[in-house]
Order: C-alpha cells, then sequence, then structure tokens
C-alpha cells in the first residue's frame, strides 16, 4: 500500500532546518512529527498531485507545537490514495 509522501518546506535559516520524524499511519489517520524554533506557526497542506503550484494544495489546519520546538499534525482523513503533504510557515 501506498501511503503517499511527507514533504517539509519552512523559510527559517538553515542552521535550524526541521527534522522530520515519526510518520505514521494508523486506520484512516496520517501522523507525523517535525523539530523546528519554538513557537513557529505551520499549516499543513495536501494534494494527490505533487506537481500543482502551491495555490491548489489544500489546507488541512494549523500544526500543533506538542512541547517547545516539537510539533505534530494528524490527517483524521487521509486516504488510500497517493497523497502528499507540505508543511508551510508563513
Amino acid at each position: 500500500m501506498d501511503i503517499g509522501a511527507v514533504e517539509v518546506q519552512f523559510s527559517a535559516p538553515a542552521s535550524r532546518p526541521p527534522v522530520l520524524k515519526n510518520v505514521r499511519r494508523f486506520n484512516n489517520e496520517l501522523q507525523f512529527a517535525f523539530t523546528n524554533a519554538p513557537n513557529a506557526d505551520f499549516t499543513a497542506l495536501t494534494s494527490t498531485n505533487l506537481s500543482l503550484p502551491l495555490i491548489n494544495w489544500r489546507a488541512l489546519g494549523n500544526v500543533t507545537e506538542i512541547s517547545s520546538g516539537q510539533y505534530q499534525f494528524t490527517d483524521s482523513s487521509a486516504t488510500n490514495h497517493v497523497q502528499f503533504y507540505r508543511v508551510v510557515s508563513p
């Protein structure tokens, strides 16, 4: 089964790149976590077509900071189809 891909994009300094971790799929949910600078705002986006312009990706919602610099997002409507994810920061 192909669960898609997760891609993280942000505009933080190169000295503090995000570290993607804990990508999990269970039932109809996909969950991923990453680290970055504390108190940053992130939004999760999804698309079934990786080549679409970012403006055409569907916003899923805000990414939760679960502890200082530790972020987690759960897509509770993930499907068994190819689905791509991006995390953007304003």
